[in-house]
């Protein structure tokens, strides 16, 4: 019986690995959502499109997300969103959540932006 619980044991870990590496980035690029830019501060002379408030995991089976991943991911939520509603600019609103953002989506005359 010692055997079948290291067995079973080596299988988790190795099922909770595969879970963990597999959820690493599979947020899919919209076409255009690689030209949305993102500004510290309100643009001027640009169109409000409204905001978008996107959310993701910070942690999977109890194994905490770096930052810099969940960042990543809000802001290719954030884009994708800015492409269905026509912006090319966003600004990130303060977030109180690790795992939550709120942005500001504007449509602005870029002139080497797809307009």
């Amino acid at each position: 019986m010692g055997t079948y619980k290291i067995i079973l044991n080596n299988v988790l870990i190795l099922s909770l690995f595969l879970l963990i590496t597999g959820c690493a980035k599979y947020i899919d690029l919209k076409d255009g959502a690689d030209k949305v830019l993102l500004l510290k501060e309100r643009p001027t002379d640009c169109v409000s499109r409204g905001s978008v408030d996107v959310s993701v995991l910070s942690e999977i089976a109890y194994v905490e997300r770096s930052e810099e991943n969940i960042n990543r991911d809000l802001l290719q939520l954030a884009q994708n969103s800015a492409v269905s509603v026509r912006a090319n600019t966003l600004v990130k609103d303060k977030s109180s959540k690790l795992g939550e953002a709120t942005f500001s989506m504007y449509k602005c005359k870029r002139p080497w932006a797809n307009n």
